[in-house]
């Protein structure tokens, strides 16, 4: 009887330890699959962004280094597995691939996803391997990492990959005013503002169509950083280099840009300036006129409607009466979008004042105003016939 008991007990502990077995070998291999999706999505996700791990060169450089940091690191020697530790190994790590064997269209692809990500490692880890195997991107790329360069400060970079240009493509370097540009750029970062603008010079008196669009555009980052940002004395000096190129090169776009962005600036000492600016210029009101039109409209549109005044005070002290009119249906058209019938007259009132006369169009709207919109619709035929309906006598039949 003690046998059999002892028996049963024995089969109940082995079936129940095979029970275990099984529910713990099937937790292990579900962990297991869950790690191996999640590692493998990761994987996927760095391949899709043109990039692949740092291979075996980088390890094999500094040896030492990774087994000194493996020993310092308490969590790499630990027995403990985790999930955090893998994806910060994917993504810490500097991503380089070996450029040597690709096509020009995919070192393109690879340079220019690194600039536009901000990733100045990935970069920098390129171009060393560009100035290894003497290989560069095309001129639309090659733009912007010099831009990338330059706006990073990063001196000794620049100074390689110009002269990295100028083994490989020469004639992009000579077409390019010898990319004396990207060296006021880097100086313009660095503080160095006079300097800069005299690089820009430089580049300009001899450049092409195409380098003038992209020296045209650093300007304006310049422009940009300088109004109300940096002293008198700069804003002075990017406006004498914007009348250089007015006088010299026959070019108005800087001085233009100049006026407006200070015309437009909060500081009083800048809005003098421009007021000044257009006084001294004929060439410069003249090129205003010509985008007068869309001055008003950008300035109407965020409510700045003082500065429209103040534009067409600027044309009226010079006897420009063709540019005040425009200026003066801008701001009836606008008023009378907001349906202001007091302002519309204002309007109505000054330039009749000013003997400047405007379109009939917007005597009827001021008019539609004083009425009411029902006054002056023209009346459609159905509304003509329902009236006549109501208006219609009742027809009686008499009986004697």
């Amino acid at each position: 009887m003690a046998l059999l008991a002892h028996n049963t007990y024995r089969w109940a502990l082995l079936r129940n330890t095979w029970l275990l077995n099984i529910l713990i070998g099937h937790r292990k291999s579900t962990n297991v699959d869950v790690i191996d999706s999640f590692i493998s999505e990761l994987v996927e996700n760095k391949a899709l962004k043109w990039k692949v791990i740092n291979d075996n060169k980088q390890q094999s450089i500094h040896p030492r280094k990774n087994f000194e940091s493996r020993e310092a690191d308490p969590v790499r020697n630990s027995s403990h597995f985790r999930l955090t530790q893998i994806y910060d190994d994917l993504t810490a790590n500097p991503i380089v691939i070996n450029i040597d064997s690709l096509e020009q269209h995919h070192v393109d692809n690879l340079v220019e996803t690194a600039i536009k990500e901000g990733n100045k490692k990935d970069v920098v880890l390129l171009f060393d391997q560009m100035n290894e195997y003497r290989k560069i991107p095309s001129q639309a790329v090659l733009n912007m990492m010099l831009e990338f360069l330059a706006n990073n400060s990063d001196r000794l970079k620049l100074k390689q990959l110009i002269d990295l240009c100028r083994e490989v493509t020469p004639s992009f370097v000579t077409s390019s005013s010898n990319l004396v540009h990207y060296n006021g750029l880097l100086l313009w970062k660095s503080g160095n503002s006079f300097q800069s603008l005299t690089c820009f010079k430089e580049a300009l008196t001899n450049c092409t169509s195409e380098t003038k669009v992209i020296i045209n555009r650093l300007l304006m980052e310049i422009v940009d950083e300088t109004i109300g940002k940096k002293s008198e004395a700069v804003l002075l000096a990017v406006i004498e280099m914007g009348e250089f190129c007015m006088q010299e090169l026959k070019d108005e776009f800087l001085l233009c840009y100049s006026w407006e962005k200070s015309f437009r600036s909060q500081w009083y000492s800048d809005q003098e300036v421009a007021k000044q600016l257009f006084d001294k210029h004929s060439q410069l009101r003249e090129a205003i006129s010509r985008r007068l039109v869309k001055i008003c409209f950008e300035y109407l549109q965020e409510f700045k409607i003082e500065q429209v005044y103040q534009l067409m005070e600027l044309f009226l002290k010079h006897e420009m009466l063709p540019q005040c009119r425009q200026v003066l249906i801008r701001l009836f058209e606008y008023q009378y979008w907001r349906r202001d019938l007091r302002a519309c007259s204002e309007i109505m009132q000054n330039s009749i004042e000013l003997d400047i006369p405007l379109p009939d169009q917007c005597n009827r709207k001021l008019l539609n105003l004083l009425l009411g919109d029902v006054c002056l619709k023209p009346r459609s035929h159905s509304s003509d016939t329902t009236e006549k309906a109501k208006l219609k006598a009742n027809i009686y039949e008499l009986k004697f």
